[in-house]
């Protein structure tokens, strides 16, 4: 099981990560939810792509871990706006600072059977 876990991470790792962020709501997070979030994120202006990852913690709740590559400088707000969630939903925002640890990080638990995927703007922009 741990072969997805770094398979992911690595092909994770050959992308340009400019920020990574944690989204926690106060209900629990399903996957026909992350995805409709991360889309609007990716439509979002300043996003080129993104990756996401949904974790469980332990009292039956999870978040999303995002990956983030962005033509901009990006703060918390922009993100929360971008996912059409209130602020606070960011609870964690911080630039790249090591995409190799980032990557492990984001994909640590996908043997797990949680939802992630990895999504592009061209992907969304009407022809």
């Amino acid at each position: 099981m741990q072969a997805l876990n770094s398979s992911w991470s690595n092909y994770l790792n050959k992308y340009e990560w400019t920020h990574t962020a944690t989204v926690r709501l106060h209900y629990r997070i399903s996957e026909l939810s992350a995805d409709k979030i991360t889309t609007s994120l990716v439509k979002y202006r300043p996003i080129n792509y993104l990756f996401y990852c949904v974790e469980n913690d332990r009292y039956n709740i999870n978040h999303i871990h995002l990956l983030l590559n962005a033509t901009s400088k990006l703060v918390r707000e922009s993100i929360a706006k971008g996912l059409g969630k209130y602020s606070k939903s960011v609870s964690y925002f911080d630039e790249v600072k090591s995409n190799k640890a980032i990557s492990w990080y984001c994909s640590k638990q996908l043997n797990q059977n949680i939802p992630y995927d990895l999504k592009f703007k061209d992907q969304y922009i009407p022809f």
